[in-house]
């Protein structure tokens, strides 16, 4: 029974094709169907160029909206800095800890070298404040 079913589906799609083909060899037919494909060509650019235009103008109304710049700005920066972050952390050739470490350690020297200069700092000014000649008036 499948067999029969499949040699008539064979055969429809045979007549099928050989009506398609004898319908495209009339002239009159390929030249209305080549207008039809021509109209619906139009048809479908028309559409296009229309929702591009409407995607252009909404685009160009959020540009002109100064106020929602800066936020996105912001956003997309904090956005880039977190991903180079992890990627980073991620790509680095130590494993996690030892990165850890090794930030843990520069961040002590720089605060060391910081307290270090703040407190020579502190001392030349004290230094100068001691050195400086008096001015002759007493309180």
């Amino acid at each position: 029974m499948r067999n029969m079913d499949s040699k008539d589906r064979v055969k429809d799609w045979a007549r099928t094709a050989l009506r398609v083909g004898l319908l495209l060899t009339e002239p009159q037919s390929r030249a209305a169907m080549g207008e039809q494909l021509r109209d619906g060509a139009r048809s479908v650019k028309d559409t296009v160029s229309n929702e591009y235009d409407g995607a252009v103008d909404r685009f160009h109304s959020l540009d002109d909206d100064q106020d929602n710049v800066w936020p996105s700005r912001i956003a997309g920066f904090c956005i880039g800095v977190g991903v180079g972050a992890g990627l980073g952390l991620l790509l680095a050739p130590a494993t996690g800890s030892e990165t850890r470490d090794a930030i843990r350690d520069r961040a002590v020297d720089v605060k060391n070298r910081v307290v270090d200069t703040a407190a020579s700092a502190a001392g030349r000014v004290r230094n100068s404040v001691t050195s400086m000649a008096s001015t002759g008036t007493v309180g």
